[in-house]
C-alpha cells in the first residue's frame, strides 16, 4: 500500500491521491516504482523473502547465506544501475562483488535496510530472545553491521516475537522492542548516532493519545520518515502504538505519511500483523498482493512455523 507514495512529500500525496486507503498502481514516472501495479511488493518484501529462503534452505541465519542472496538478487536484477536500493545495501553489494568478507561489508550501514527485512527472525524465535539477537546480528552483518542498524532490526524482530505470544498487548510489544533495541545496540560496529530505544520512547511520548493520522503528522515532523533507521524505526512504533496495534490503521497512516512510505508501512504492518493476526487484513487485499507478486504467503508462514519447531 505504501509503494505508490514512496519518496513523496505529505502534501504531494494529498494532492495526488487525497488519502490512500487501498492498493494503487505506482504513478507514471515514479522515481523508484515506475510501472508497478497495485499490490506489487517492493524491495522490503523481496529482501524479507530472501531471509525466509536463507532460513529454510540453509537451516538458519548466517552472514554468508545472507550475503550470497543479496548479491545474487542485486546482480540478477542489475539493481546497482537502477538506483532502486538504498545506500547501505549498495555499498555492501559493491564490497561483496570485490570479494570482501560479508562480516565486514556492512560496517557503514545505518539505514533501515536491515530492519525492513527482519520479520522472519522474529517469527522463528518466539520465546528465545538470545537466539533472536544472534540471528538478527548474523542477518544484518553483510549490509548493516552497525550498532544502530542492529538495534533497529532487533527492535522490530523482538516486537514481532512478543506480538506472536498469546498474552501480548500493545504495551508488552513496545516494551519488547525497547528491550531488544537496547540489547542489539551492544552489537556490531559502535557508531555515534542517537539511541533507537530512546527515540522509540520519544516517538510514543510525542503522540500519546493521538489517532494514527494525527500521530503520523507529528512523527513526520519531529521524528522523521526517511531511510535512516534512527528516524523510520521509532516512527514505526509511534504508529503501532497510536493505532492500538491495528494493522490496517497503522498501514494506512504509514502510506500517507510521506517519505519512505513503503518501508515504514511494511515494518509497522509486520509488527501489527503479528499482533492481530491475518484476520485483521481484508482477504481480497491479501489475494491481490499474492496474485500480483506471485506469492503464497500462507505456505511461507507455515514453513516458518515448522522451521521454528525444529
Amino acid at each position: 500500500m505504501g509503494m505508490p507514495a514512496s519518496a513523496f512529500l505529505p502534501h504531494e500525496i494529498v494532492e495526488r491521491y487525497g488519502r490512500i486507503e487501498k492498493l494503487l498502481d505506482a504513478p507514471p514516472g515514479h522515481p523508484y516504482h515506475d510501472g508497478l501495479k497495485a499490490g506489487h511488493i517492493t524491495d522490503d518484501t523481496e529482501l524479507t523473502m530472501l531471509v525466509v529462503e536463507m532460513l529454510l534452505e540453509d537451516g538458519g541465519a548466517t552472514p554468508e547465506g545472507m550475503a550470497r542472496r543479496i548479491l545474487k538478487w542485486a546482480t540478477d536484477r542489475k539493481l546497482l544501475e537502477s538506483g532502486l536500493i538504498g545506500p547501505s545495501t549498495s555499498r555492501a553489494i559493491r564490497g561483496l562483488m570485490e570479494g570482501r568478507d560479508p562480516r565486514e561489508t556492512g560496517r557503514q550501514g545505518v539505514t533501515n535496510g536491515a530492519a525492513m527485512k527482519i520479520s522472519p527472525i522474529g517469527i522463528i524465535n518466539v520465546g528465545n530472545r538470545e537466539k533472536l539477537l544472534d540471528d538478527v546480528e548474523k542477518t544484518c552483518l553483510p549490509s548493516h553491521g552497525t550498532s544502530v542498524a542492529i538495534s533497529a532490526a532487533s527492535a522490530v524482530s523482538g516486537a514481532i516475537a512478543e506480538a506472536l505470544t498469546p498474552t501480548s498487548t500493545v504495551d508488552s510489544t513496545v516494551k519488547a522492542a525497547l528491550e531488544c533495541a537496547a540489547l542489539g545496540a551492544r552489537r556490531g560496529r559502535q557508531v555515534t548516532l542517537p539511541s533507537i530505544e530512546k527515540r522509540i520512547e520519544l516517538a510514543i511520548d510525542l503522540t500519546e493519545g493521538m489517532d494514527p493520522s494525527a500521530a503520523a503528522t507529528i512523527l513526520y515532523d519531529y521524528i522523521g520518515a526517511d531511510v535512516a533507521c534512527v528516524s523510520s524505526i521509532p516512527t514505526v512504533f509511534g504508529l503501532f502504538h497510536a493505532a492500538g496495534g491495528d494493522p490496517m490503521e497503522a498501514i494506512i497512516a504509514a502510506s500517507n505519511l510521506g517519505g519512505d512510505t513503503d518501508t515504514i508501512a511494511s515494518m509497522v504492518g509486520g509488527v501489527a500483523g503479528a499482533f492481530r493476526g491475518i484476520d485483521a487484513f481484508p482477504p481480497e487485499m491479501v489475494r491481490q498482493v499474492e496474485e500480483e507478486s506471485d506469492l503464497d504467503l500462507k505456505d511461507v508462514a507455515q514453513k516458518l512455523i515448522e522451521h521454528s519447531k525444529g
